[in-house]
């Protein structure tokens, strides 16, 4: 399988797996948050794990100083847009606990099944054959420069805490329902995907 077809393949399955949840499953849009933030989590895992790669090659200090940089930003640019998102699902959902929602997201259970058994190592797994399939496989940590490594994680943190910021103003001021906001999430985030982040992978 080509990287693009095994990239399609991840795109489409983070799409489906909120959408069966949302429909199916009795998921809402905190549920879909809290998913989209393991995958944010595990994209910066390995974005380091990447970083750590090349630098292990290149034994460049100035592509670690550069790591060193890049990732806290990330970090911070992720946190961010999930605490104003997390704003925007209280607005709709008023009284939430997210402590609760949490523990109830890890511990839903589906044909009997904790979710959180499932999905998580299921995720994680997901992504150490990405990472393996796609930049140590091919050898990439060979020729990909350190921004090259970063950018993309810095440049999607950018532009989703932008895009939370909109929808927390948008919520504050027009009262959409949950279903649309939750398609046009999952809608911008795998566009976002298909159109930025393949082009790097």
């Amino acid at each position: 399988m080509t990287p693009q077809r095994v990239f399609l393949f991840q795109t489409l399955l983070e799409a489906l797996i909120p959408l069966i949840g949302y429909f199916q499953w009795g998921w809402d849009s905190s549920f879909i948050l809290l998913f989209y933030l393991l995958d944010w989590i595990l994209a910066t895992g390995i974005t380091l794990a990447k970083g750590l790669r090349r630098i292990r090659y290149s034994k460049d200090p100035v592509e670690k100083r550069a790591l060193v940089k890049s990732m806290p930003l990330a970090l911070v640019l992720m946190l961010s847009a999930c605490s104003l998102i997390a704003l925007a699902v209280i607005r709709l959902q008023p009284g939430l606990d997210w402590t609760d929602r949490i523990w109830q997201f890890l511990v839903y259970k589906d044909l009997g099944i904790e979710q959180g058994l499932v999905l998580v190592p299921l995720m994680l797994l997901n992504g150490v054959v990405v990472y393996r399939q796609q930049f140590l496989t091919p050898g990439r940590y060979r020729t990909y420069t350190m921004s090259m490594i970063t950018q993309p994680l810095v440049k999607q943190g950018i532009i989703l805490l932008g895009s939370a910021g909109l929808l927390l103003g948008t919520v504050q001021f027009i009262q959409l329902p949950e279903t649309v906001l939750v398609f046009l999430s999952i809608t911008g985030i795998s566009v976002y995907r298909w159109l930025v982040i393949r082009k790097v992978q």
